[in-house]
């Protein structure tokens, strides 16, 4: 019974986390940089993104009917100047042809000056993500603009599991 309920939670979480996800990627479109609010509209720029990595899925494992646990590592450079490492795992639900993803990371600087952690949710239709990343840190240094930020994430991956992507801080 206890397995039951808790299985059953972790379908709400994943269902909330799937229609989330829809969200982001119908205000964030295809690349568009300007969004609509509900009660007046106004428009958001993104300007340049704030990191701008390259990576690889370095592990992938079936857990359930649909689902898979990814782990990816990746490199980049953070404010045109900061190279940084990012490290992570999510978990991914494919439902036809688009797969919604949840999972958590980790961005430190090459030269030990900071870490910040981040979680993440995001779609991906086979080639193309979209996503909304929440950051935090208690860095003092360069990845101090990380704490308690919102970003939004577009990025590609090939079929070999590499994988370039962009940030942006969504103000």
């Amino acid at each position: 019974m206890r397995n039951s309920i808790i299985n059953g939670y972790k379908e709400i979480i994943i269902s909330i986390s799937s229609g989330i996800a829809i969200a982001v990627l119908l205000i964030i479109g295809t690349g568009a940089t300007s969004i609509l609010s509900s009660a007046h509209a106004q428009s958001v720029t993104l300007g340049e993104p704030f990191l701008v990595e390259k990576g690889k899925i370095t592990s992938q494992k079936e857990i359930g009917p649909n689902r898979t646990e990814f782990t990816f590592t990746g490199n980049g450079t953070m404010n045109g100047n900061i190279e940084v490492t990012s490290t992570g795992k999510l978990v991914s639900v494919s439902k036809g042809n688009v797969s919604f993803d949840q999972g958590s990371g980790v961005i430190k600087t090459t030269d030990g000056s900071g870490t910040a952690n981040y979680t993440l949710i995001d779609v991906f239709n086979g080639r193309d993500f979209l996503g909304a990343p929440a950051y935090s840190t208690n860095s003092t240094g360069g990845l101090s603009f990380l704490n308690n930020i919102l970003g939004i994430i577009k990025g590609e991956q090939e079929g070999s599991g590499n994988y370039a992507a962009e940030h942006w801080h969504w103000k």
